[in-house]
């Protein structure tokens, strides 16, 4: 189990990088373009379009990364008032129910794929199936992350040490 971990973890690294690149490339293309609007009074055609993409893509994949960190919005008020293993309990079943949504999300944006490959976006004149591959790409990654999130909860059994304040 901990090999599995181990592997989403670091497809987690590759995930980081490819966000930390997308986020740099987006700011670069931005600023660029402002600077071309404001001193040349040109645009380039296609920045708004890469800028979106990558942000598509970099949301699909940093919500990959928030799951496995624990860092998205949660409403904890049942799982505050239980039991450490009910509690645990209750994290694989949401979990279990997350990795459904995201395997409908999947098949979903792959049947999406074949539907949208022939037509071109209207600036880069790529195939709308790439901004599209976002969304199962992002699905996998989230299927990923939910299933090492619950063998960390099969793993861990016991209750968490309390800190002294």
């Amino acid at each position: 189990m901990s090999s599995i971990i181990q592997m989403v973890d670091n497809i987690n690294k590759g995930i980081r990088v490819f966000i930390a690149l997308s986020l740099g490339i987006m700011s670069i293309v931005i600023i660029a373009q402002v600077i071309s609007r404001y001193f040349f009074g040109a645009a380039f055609t296609w920045a708004e379009e890469v800028s979106r993409y990558l942000m598509v893509y970099s949301v699909f994949l940093g919500a990959a990364l928030a799951l496995r960190t624990h860092s998205l919005i949660a409403v904890e008020v049942i799982a505050e008032k239980i039991s450490f293993h009910a509690k645990r309990t209750l994290k694989i079943i949401v979990y279990l129910l997350a990795i459904i949504f995201f395997s409908v999300l999947l098949i979903k944006g792959i049947n999406i794929l074949g539907n949208v490959q022939m037509q071109r976006t209207p600036a880069l004149q790529i195939s709308m199936s790439i901004p599209y591959l976002a969304i199962p790409v992002g699905a996998a990654a989230l299927i990923l992350n939910s299933v090492a999130v619950i063998l960390e909860l099969i793993i861990n059994k016991n209750p968490p040490e309390q800190e002294e304040v």
